[in-house]
């Protein structure tokens, strides 16, 4: 078995007697790799069909592709440090370097003292992905920040904000998430100041535009009941506060919400 101090002193030696296992090695790596990946896409989106079905009903596609993108994204991350992690175990025995690993025991712990808080990352990302809060493609607010998840992994959650910037959060610092595009959502439009008198016509108004919202082949499929008028959430000397509200799909309740606001002007 070779060792390092021989392949520094010989390299094209070495290389000449070795080549054959590095390319047996890379290959293998690559057609793991390679094949791993469209397998887990199957898999996943197999698994997660038949929950869907066993728990009383298919997800619907857009809930079920977030799912599907998060858990394969994970499970692809996992495989490729498997992969990277085996090549390194590989060039340790290849070269007999064992033994200098094992003297590196007290370095290893101190790291693992040090690295409480990444384990509590690992922790927080295990629970955060076995209890669903949110996945690839949902817009969240968590500590502090909001925007669209582009990435959830067992030790950080990469959010990119209204703005463009993109955070990324070590998932031991969020102990409050709130999902915002969780299957369905409620569009809320508010009127302020409207005189008493003409309360009555308002509301009318409000309930025609949402039946024309309703009927509307553009906007229909967004819908999942039509928006109304809900309450009145406020008294003022300027006037009243009506408000109307529809469930829609939650990726548009922000459409919706302004598209009302545009042909309630």
């Amino acid at each position: 078995m070779p060792t390092l101090g021989g392949v520094i002193s010989d390299p094209i030696g070495w290389l000449q007697h070795t080549w054959p296992w590095l390319v047996i090695l890379s290959l293998a790596a690559y057609l793991l790799w390679r094949f791993t990946r469209p397998v887990l896409h199957r898999v996943v989106w197999g698994a997660l069909r038949v929950h869907g079905h066993a728990v009383g009903g298919a997800l619907p596609d857009d809930e079920l592709r977030k799912r599907a993108d998060t858990i394969e994204q994970l499970l692809a991350s996992l495989v490729r440090f498997a992969i990277i992690l085996g090549i390194v175990f590989a060039i340790l025995g290849f070269f007999d370097l064992w033994s200098a690993v094992a003297g590196l025991g007290l370095l290893g712990t101190a790291l693992t003292v040090a690295g409480q808080p990444i384990v509590l990352d690992y922790l927080m990302g295990t629970l955060i992905l076995l209890e669903g809060q949110y996945y690839t493609g949902d817009t969240i607010a968590a500590a502090g920040v909001e925007g669209l998840v582009e990435e959830v992994g067992l030790r950080r959650t990469v959010i990119r904000d209204m703005s463009g910037t993109v955070h990324s959060i070590s998932n031991g610092q969020i102990r409050t998430s709130s999902n915002l595009t969780r299957i369905h959502a409620m569009a809320v439009v508010d009127l302020p100041g409207i005189p008493e008198r003409h309360v009555e016509v308002v509301i009318g108004l409000m309930d025609r535009v949402g039946e024309e919202l309703a009927a509307d082949p553009a906007w229909a499929e967004r819908l999942l009941e039509t928006p109304h008028y809900l309450a009145t959430t406020a008294f003022t000397d300027l006037g009243l506060t009506l408000r109307m509200a529809g469930r829609v799909r939650a990726a548009d309740r922000w459409a919706v919400a302004a598209e009302l606001r545009r042909r309630l002007a």
